[in-house]
């Protein structure tokens, strides 16, 4: 098993160092490098032969493939063990990458497209955090600079139970003959939290593996991204531009610094 956490927000900042080694076949489970191959068509072409940069940009599965179709790409994550994994995929050395937090960081430098896909953004566990980092972000925008965020939307309606145990939910979330993982969850809807646990069953044993998660509604992303001078130009429902409606599960959302009066 894993080390639990000293303290409660330990586990935002201690994610990636708990994911490190076994995110790569994590990934492949969920079929992340088919949809990370339309995010980087998708920002690519945002970027052009521009400036990038990742927030929690992790081990590269982004930062890496679209540094390779142009782009002069930073990634940003807190988390040494991923940056240290990046690293070894980054040979040719196309991303720079740098330690430290998305909810409070300058690199000095301004870039033409700025992203943090893949949920990102709630592993941010306040609205202070979040609403620091969309400060950074305008901070760090070129005056004709791009931000692109992709966000799950939060589906709170299969959690069983009420009060402090209740709002609990358990998931298969893979299985094959070789590993299993297993999904607790808890939904705090006063905080609009989910606690999880996945539990990470192979040939090699059990770990647990903890992640804590504040998800964020389109209507209140609104309202955060128009505080700190961010307008919408465009929102979609995945990455190949399909509509955003009633039925999508995600959006993948565009925006630009607002423009002056």
């Amino acid at each position: 098993m894993t080390n639990v956490p000293q303290e409660e927000d330990d586990v935002y900042r201690a994610f990636g160092d708990h994911w490190a080694d076994v995110y790569d076949e994590y990934a492949d489970t969920h079929n992340f490098p088919t949809e990370n191959a339309k995010a980087v068509a998708f920002l690519a072409e945002l970027a052009g032969e521009g400036t990038a940069l990742e927030l929690g940009c992790g081990n590269g599965h982004i930062a890496l493939p679209l540094a390779e179709a142009g782009p002069q790409v930073h990634g940003l994550d807190n988390s040494t063990r991923m940056l240290a994994s990046l690293e070894e995929r980054n040979d040719q050395r196309l991303v720079r990458t740098h330690h430290g937090d998305m909810a409070n960081f300058d690199l000095g430098k301004r870039f033409d497209l700025v992203y943090c896909v893949n949920n990102s953004f709630t592993h941010m566990l306040s609205v202070d955090s979040q609403l620091a980092c969309l400060h950074a972000v305008v901070r760090a925008m070129e005056d004709g600079g791009k931000f692109v965020i992709h966000l799950n939307l939060p589906n709170t309606t299969e959690f069983v139970g009420s009060g402090v145990y209740g709002n609990q939910r358990t998931t298969v979330v893979y299985v094959d003959e070789y590993r299993a993982m297993v999904r607790f969850t808890r939904h705090d809807p006063n905080n609009q939290m989910y606690i999880m646990q996945d539990l990470w069953i192979n040939r090699g044993g059990l770990r647990t593996l903890p992640t804590k998660l504040r998800y964020v509604y389109p209507s209140e992303l609104e309202l955060l991204t128009r505080i700190v001078g961010l307008e919408l130009v465009e929102r979609w429902g995945d990455w190949e531009r399909r509509p955003f409606d009633t039925s999508s599960m995600r959006h993948m959302s565009v925006y630009r610094k607002r423009r002056s009066i």
